[in-house]
């Protein structure tokens, strides 16, 4: 049992899709050999000249699905599909503070996975559809990154067995927490109202 659900944002984003549409395909829990309940995108990436021949699609499989992780998966394809670009392994789609409402995630990671989840799939005219896994991560998992290989995350992710699909996961050990401060621009703005 799976249901289709065609996303199209409302307002003038809309307009930048022309004829474009994406559309995400859920699958519950108990219906996926994995028994994780499955999200997958239909229509993420364009085939165009950066996309030598291929496509690519994304997945997210989590513990428990509800409407906010159907929205924060459809909003980060989305960002892809309107960036025009095809997307590959250890790319980090950018989120607002929180991509997954209710939850501290701030970003997703895209990676191939090691295991062949779902195989690359080839076209009879020769073009192949590639699937992606979308990680959510913390706001930490991100900065690391910037300074750091993907593969080095994932090998934190490897040695402190994260799970990926738990939205109730901590940050790994491995990865230094922020400090809980005012950002020098709130501070200084803050610094400028004083009680009488």
């Amino acid at each position: 049992m799976s249901r289709y659900v065609p996303r199209r944002k409302p307002g003038p984003a809309a307009a930048l899709f022309h004829r474009q549409q994406l559309g995400v395909f859920e699958w519950p829990a108990g219906t996926s050999r994995r028994g994780v309940h499955f999200y997958a995108s239909a229509g993420a990436s364009p085939y165009g000249p950066d996309a030598r021949h291929h496509a690519v699609e994304l997945f997210v499989g989590v513990e428990a699905g509800d409407e906010a992780v159907l929205e924060g998966f459809a909003d980060m394809a989305l960002s892809v599909l309107k960036s025009g670009t095809v997307p590959r392994h250890g790319v980090f789609v950018a989120g607002g503070w929180k991509v997954i409402k209710g939850r501290d995630f701030t970003g997703w990671v895209l990676t191939e996975r090691p295991d062949d989840l779902i195989p690359q799939l080839d076209l009879p005219d020769g073009r192949h559809v590639v699937f992606l896994d979308a990680l959510p991560v913390f706001w930490e998992e991100a900065e690391y990154r910037h300074g750091n290989r993907a593969d080095d995350q994932f090998e934190i992710w490897e040695a402190e067995e994260v799970k990926s699909w738990d939205l109730n996961r901590k940050l790994p050990a491995g990865i230094k927490p922020r400090t809980k401060r005012l950002s020098a621009w709130l501070g200084r703005s803050l610094g400028k109202f004083r009680s009488v």
